[in-house]
């Protein structure tokens, strides 16, 4: 495959959703746990409130919706939970090895998800070797998604600006940070989430500079910047 995206210095790429195919899985996994306080929790209520959003976003939920503060065996069952459903069913999303392989330019991974999690994801589709040592987790900043602060750290470690950054993302929250960072912006749409809430009018809504419904259209789309 020929090298893409060659254009720009940086190319910065969500995780869930657009390296590993984990959206339904881990939305699943929240209407299991929220769904007995507040029936309405369904799967795509779960994925509107939730895509591309750390995980405090869920934290607030469920205290708000039981009165009481998250304890340490609410987070412990709920990563268990979760861990396990993606030791049994995680896969990549189609194409990404050879099109990251083909980049012609520097890349990391800037992720909504805590570092372990990034990592089990990454090690269980085995691309973990394309990864090691470019991941940039929420943790690390103040402001989750929407907030630019995650893009731009990532463009700032990387020694890049962030005019010469593209995003690669699934969500909503994830399209408006890098807008907000003044980065490239392109919509993916090729997990399988997208099946149960289309949200590619969204992700154009929310500024996506061009949407692609596969890395292989990605991959062979003329790039320009």
């Amino acid at each position: 495959m020929p090298q893409t995206i060659s254009p720009f210095d940086l190319v910065i790429l969500d995780c869930d959703g657009v390296l590993v195919d984990s959206e339904v899985i881990s939305c699943r996994t929240l209407v299991d746990i929220l769904s007995p306080f507040d029936p309405s929790y369904d799967l795509e209520t779960v994925m509107r409130r939730y895509l591309g959003r750390p995980s405090y976003a869920v934290i607030q939920d469920y205290e708000r919706m039981t009165g009481r503060p998250a304890s340490v065996d609410f987070m412990r069952n709920w990563r268990a939970q979760l861990f396990a459903a993606f030791s049994s069913e995680l896969q990549p999303v189609e194409g990404v090895r050879s099109a990251v392989e083909a980049f012609g330019s520097d890349y990391c991974v800037a992720s909504s998800s805590d570092a372990e999690r990034i990592e089990i994801c990454l090690r269980k589709t085995d691309i973990w070797d394309l990864f090691e040592g470019r991941i940039f987790s929420t943790t690390r900043v103040r402001h989750g998604k929407p907030a630019p602060d995650l893009f731009l750290l990532a463009a700032s470690e990387r020694g890049v600006a962030p005019e010469r950054c593209l995003v690669i993302e699934d969500s909503v929250s994830g399209v408006m940070a890098a807008k907000s960072a003044g980065m490239t912006a392109y919509g993916l749409a090729a997990g399988s989430h997208f099946a149960i809430l289309d949200q590619r009018q969204a992700l154009l809504a929310a500024g996506a500079d061009r949407l692609f419904e596969s890395w292989q259209e990605l991959a062979l789309a003329p790039v320009a910047h």
